[in-house]
């Protein structure tokens, strides 16, 4: 094959490797994000109420109002880019850690994945297990959490190469079906204590999905 075939060939590739590069790198300040992800160890800085993540093409700020969550981001010469609202901040959870417990340890939620991005919940379908829920291990890779309501949630998963995905049930009092959501993954929810208490660097990756606003 000549040179100027093979350049013919090599250009498409070396475009869409280009293009999706660079896609990765400035995802987080195009509007209409509703998600951005902190790579583990990623430095987080408290500044009074504000939780700051440091990022390479500017920064994440997350800031409490009332019970919920905002955010704000900001490129590298402090321009507001975006904000958000209703916040919730989260790392995927493998369930083995639940041989070892009783009850959850953290509030949790299925969240399903798309684009290797999360999923806002369906409308009535938003899965969340609290903190304190009691944890029925059936058998392997079959949980069943007893919400305090009465209500019984389970999970039923697989082991992927992206950690473990599979399908939540939620049933009524008496077992009867009231919604299933597949593919989805188990995430453990930060609570506010928690990020005011991170210290230096992230320990695991993190999502930070929220409702995104126009910056006017």
């Amino acid at each position: 094959m000549g040179r100027g075939k093979l350049g013919i060939y090599l250009l498409p590739i070396i475009i869409t490797l280009f293009l999706s590069t660079s896609v990765s790198h400035a995802g987080i300040f195009i509007f209409g994000e509703s998600a951005v992800k902190i790579p583990a160890g990623s430095a987080v800085e408290i500044k009074g109420n504000t939780i700051v993540f440091p990022l390479e093409e500017g920064k994440m700020e997350i800031i409490p109002a009332s019970d919920t969550l905002n955010i704000r981001a900001l490129d590298k010469s402090g321009k507001l880019i975006y904000t958000g609202t209703q916040a919730r901040i989260f790392s995927l959870c493998q369930p083995e850690k639940f041989q070892k417990l009783t009850v959850t340890d953290a509030d949790y939620r299925f969240i399903r994945f798309s684009g290797g991005k999360p999923e806002p919940d369906p409308a009535g379908k938003s899965v969340v297990i609290p903190k304190g829920t009691q944890i029925e291990k059936v058998e392997e890779h079959l949980y069943r959490f007893h919400l305090p309501d009465g209500e019984i949630v389970s999970f039923k998963c697989n082991v992927t190469s992206e950690g473990h995905i599979g399908d939540c049930t939620r049933y009524t009092k008496d077992w009867k079906i009231m919604y299933t959501r597949t593919k989805v993954k188990f995430c453990r929810m930060m609570s506010l204590e928690e990020l005011k208490n991170l210290s230096g660097k992230t320990a695991e990756d993190l999502w930070v999905q929220f409702i995104p606003q126009e910056n006017k």
